[in-house]
């Protein structure tokens, strides 16, 4: 095991080796947001951390600063951050971590000698590639100026480290690495695949990492740039590490806003975001920026630290070079027996969906309802003519699509699949009982409440009543 006072003194110098670096080349440190909504997200939206808050808001603990980087491009050609990244992992072993520290750059065509005007994409991948390894090498070579006697009680060979920190690193495409361990275009590379091509691209004893790059563009986030030359894939690169595997992700990003757009409806995470009840409106704020052209062409990264440091120490196991992990061995922050307590340090929320038809109803509702959206523990859903009666009011509810607005979300039927409300409140506008064959959203609301077995109020003095009951 290596001794926590060791750890932290190599982590120290990686920080330090890499701000250095990236102030001396004329990027500017800029703080990001660690409580976000799902622009904060990678590929995997299943693995954020959601974060409870007293307004129900859809928040999540930040995977990357990547956008909110991207963002202050609008003000900076070059800048970067490190957050703590999370992922919402069942368990941590070898290769996983629920919590690590992420090194990110974004950086505009102006600091590799390009304009709008004469931009190539092709030089662009190329400064991208060259960016990486530059970093990487500062983070190394300031851990060897401060820690070889550490390294040395680890049995670390400082030479491999020291020929790492002078020389180029090896590059294969993804097309090309694919054929080396016998899978087909398309597929994801295992573990074991990469630390194959590893082995294949050093020569001799040299243990330099090695960037795959150009993947399909199926599988990479939909901000990756589709290659002009080849659009089968996009322009990125990941970068691996002997003994740790994948530690940089990495891509020039997409200017062209009709074609961002399309990759983005059509990528598999906006997919995961929209069946959640997401919709295009929370990317909007991002595209907006590329659409009126607020920052230049751009490209970036993050660098996984605990990746670097498993590197430099030359350990497989990536919780030795965690300090998180490391430290809750003492805390015991996320030891299983203590599963479930979370339900006794929060309040459990209450979801109330509000249709009411009639406007007499809803302002006789309206002082109840008032108390009821004070409280902490409820949260209200309400169609749209509920919805906006109430926000005039200053009544805060979430807007809800009615089962005919099929292809809007959040649409009630989802919400109704997934047992999302506790009570639902339906008051009918019409005083005269339905046909049996005649349907509305009403109708299909309280039919669908009585076959999920979700509590039902149809009538406006009940529900009165009811809410009275629930603010004492």
């Amino acid at each position: 095991m290596i001794a926590l006072d060791h750890l932290v003194n190599v982590n120290q110098s990686l920080n330090v080796g890499a701000s250095e670096h990236y102030r001396k080349n004329g990027l500017t440190y800029v703080d990001v947001p660690e409580i976000v909504g799902i622009t904060g997200a990678c590929e995997n939206v299943d693995t954020l951390f959601k974060v409870g808050n007293r307004l129900s808001l859809p928040l999540f603990f930040v995977q990357t600063g990547q956008l909110s980087l991207e963002q202050a491009l609008q003000f900076f050609p070059g800048c970067f951050t490190v957050i703590h990244s999370g992922r919402d992992e069942e368990i941590e072993d070898e290769r996983h971590l629920r919590q690590f520290r992420l090194t990110e750059e974004e950086f505009d065509c102006t600091l590799a000698g390009m304009t709008r005007k004469n931009y190539d994409e092709e030089k662009m991948f190329t400064a991208l590639l060259l960016h990486i390894q530059k970093v990487v090498q500062a983070m190394i070579k300031r851990i060897l100026e401060e820690n070889r006697d550490i390294l040395k009680i680890y049995k670390r060979d400082i030479s491999k480290l020291r020929y790492a920190a002078s020389h180029d690193f090896p590059e294969i495409s993804y097309e090309d690495a694919v054929k080396l361990v016998g899978i087909s275009f398309g597929e994801d590379l295992k573990a074991d695949h990469e630390a194959k091509i590893v082995r294949h691209l050093n020569k001799g004893n040299s243990e330099l990492p090695v960037f795959i790059t150009r993947y399909p563009k199926e599988i990479k986030f939909f901000n990756m740039k589709v290659s002009t030359r080849d659009p089968r894939v996009v322009l990125s690169a990941d970068l691996i590490f002997p003994y740790a595997g994948e530690g940089t992700g990495s891509a020039v990003r997409e200017h062209d806003f009709e074609k961002l757009k399309e990759r983005l409806l059509t990528s598999t995470m906006f997919r995961l975001h929209k069946e959640r009840g997401g919709t295009y409106e929370d990317f909007r704020w991002y595209m907006e920026i590329i659409k009126n052209k607020k920052s230049s062409s751009h490209a970036g990264y993050g660098i996984g630290n605990e990746r670097v440091l498993q590197y430099v120490f030359g350990v497989s196991d990536i919780r030795h070079v965690s300090l998180f992990s490391l430290l809750n061995k003492q805390t015991g922050d996320w030891n299983k027996d203590r599963y479930g307590q979370a339900a006794l340090h929060t309040v459990p929320k209450k979801h109330i969906l509000l249709t009411i038809g009639k406007l007499s109803d809803k302002k006789f509702l309206m002082p109840w309802v008032k108390k009821l959206a004070k409280r902490g523990e409820y949260v209200l859903y309400a169609t749209e003519h509920t919805h906006e009666f109430y926000r005039k009011h200053g009544i805060l509810t979430s807007r809800v699509y009615k089962v005919s607005e099929f292809g809007r979300h959040p649409n009630i039927s989802d919400l109704l699949s997934r047992k999302v409300f506790d009570t639902i409140i339906n008051i009918p506008t019409r005083s005269k009982p339905l046909a049996r064959t005649e349907f509305t959203d009403g109708k299909l609301i309280r039919k669908g409440a009585v076959e999920m077995g979700i509590s039902l109020v149809t009538d406006v003095e009940v529900a009165g009543s009811l809410i009275s009951h629930l603010v004492q």
